[in-house]
């Protein structure tokens, strides 16, 4: 699913006009940075199902953004997850090392810089040192076109922010339902949410405002968009959530 830059009206004066965004489903970022938990997990691994119920639990909370990445890296010992991606494997490494590590593992939970968080004893620290006055703006908007939507993905910096941030745009999943029938997992019924499904990015953001478009298909019954705007070392300038069941999809 190819980027697609926009030419029109920018959507960050789109959203900013009532009159004109009314018939648009359409979520914008207040001024504090809302956390992004990111959780690294896969159905091959026999550690993973209690950090997937935890996280389950979670991302009910708005105020912070959750994702699930699927990694790849245990899908030859006996099952692998429909849902791994190298792209998520490599982007894990790559917060890791952002950090001064070398070691992954699964399950990992990351909340922006803090790449070691503890879900067993809570994340409330971690979501606590996240919760600042955000750097970026976000704009997520949602409309139908053919036989999915077009989502049209603002982003700007708020006051003296540096350069050096990036912009991605992810698709999830809520409600997914696996069998495991072999490997480290066989014989479970396993559940997850906020399953990433796309990623599109990097998009460097710099003086002038990131502004794109995506064609997505509806990948479940239960579905939504998360943007979110992160700088080299990890920190989450601004996350954006927009389920589609708030726009009928």
């Amino acid at each position: 699913m190819r980027p697609i830059t926009m030419l029109s009206i920018p959507l960050l004066m789109l959203a900013q006009s009532p009159a004109l965004a009314a018939p648009a489903c359409v979520a914008r970022s207040g001024a504090d940075a809302v956390p992004l938990v990111e959780l690294y997990t896969s159905e091959g691994c026999s550690s993973c199902p209690p950090a997937d119920r935890w996280f389950s639990t979670h991302v009910g909370d708005a105020s912070a953004n959750w994702l699930a990445f699927h990694v790849d890296y245990w899908d030859d010992i006996g099952w692998p997850d429909r849902f791994g991606s190298p792209l998520y494997s490599q982007r894990q490494h790559d917060r890791v090392a952002a950090a001064g590590g070398s070691t992954v593992y699964t399950p990992q939970v990351m909340v922006g810089p803090q790449v070691r968080a503890s879900w067993h004893t809570g994340i409330g620290r971690e979501l606590r040192q996240a919760r600042t006055r955000a750097d970026a703006s976000l704009v997520l908007q949602l409309q139908p076109a053919g036989t999915g939507f077009d989502v049209l993905l603002g982003a700007t910096r708020v006051g003296s922010a540096p350069n050096g941030a990036n912009v991605w745009l992810a698709e999830y999943s809520d409600g997914q339902e696996t069998k495991v029938p072999r490997g480290e997992n066989g014989g479970l019924h396993l559940h997850h949410d906020r399953v990433v499904r796309h990623l599109w990015g990097p998009w460097p953001l710099g003086p002038v405002a990131v502004s794109q478009r995506v064609t997505v298909a509806a990948p479940s019954p239960r579905w939504g968009m998360t943007a979110f705007v992160q700088d080299a070392s990890g920190r989450v300038w601004q996350s954006l959530n927009l389920p589609a069941t708030r726009c009928g999809g």
